[in-house]
Order: C-alpha cells, then structure tokens, then sequence
C-alpha cells in the first residue's frame, strides 16, 4: 500500500499497488492526487508530505 497526501486538503490517501495511482482521487475531497504541477507548502504541510508519503520522492525546489 502506498500512501499519498493530497495536494488540495493534505489527507493521507492509501492507494493500492495494483492500482492506477494516475487517476486515482482524494477520499476526503475528491480532487485528484496527482495534477500534473507543482504544489506550493509551508513548512507545516512539506512535514506532512515527508512523513505520509513514505518511499517516495518528495522533490524540493526553494
């Protein structure tokens, strides 16, 4: 199980392997996860990537 923050309201989405994770959406706010451009956080919200997103790349540009 892989687990990805959503973008729109930072909910911990599980998504499963063998599962699309392309097209998959939030199930708190029924956006899509991924859209396909960067996402500007604060400090608070990049350590709720870090910790939920574990064994992804969380890619920085400052």
């Amino acid at each position: 199980m892989v687990q990805i923050v959503c973008p729109n309201c930072a909910a911990a989405n599980r998504i499963p392997p063998e599962r699309d994770a392309s097209a998959a959406k939030c199930g708190r706010c029924g956006e899509a996860l991924f859209q396909g451009r960067p996402v500007e956080v604060d400090a608070a919200r990049l350590q709720v990537h870090r910790r939920a997103n574990q064994g992804l790349p969380v890619l920085l540009d400052v």
